[in-house]
């Protein structure tokens, strides 16, 4: 399976770079940081598996965005490559 290309115009690369890049980060610093604080013992069982699983959702969202943004950068050099061939 071949890595996924953005096959659009600079700008529009851009801003799938930007857009992605910031949402990547703010999942994953959310996600990953209530995964690491662990359990309050004030918090029942069932609350506890129903943040880590919205946690892990998180977290995948933010790996998605981040390949969406290698995408990006990849056809963004790629162009940049052929460019000045």
């Amino acid at each position: 399976m071949k890595f996924p290309i953005i096959r659009k115009s600079y700008f529009v690369n851009i801003v799938f770079l930007l857009v992605s890049l910031f949402i990547s980060w703010f999942t994953l610093l959310f996600g990953l940081a209530h995964l690491i604080e662990g359990k309050n013992p004030n918090v029942p069982y069932s609350e506890h598996i129903k943040g880590v699983i919205f946690c892990l959702i998180l977290c995948a969202v933010g790996i998605v965005f981040l390949v969406v943004a290698i995408a990006s950068i990849k056809r963004m050099l790629y162009k940049l490559k052929r460019k000045t061939k």
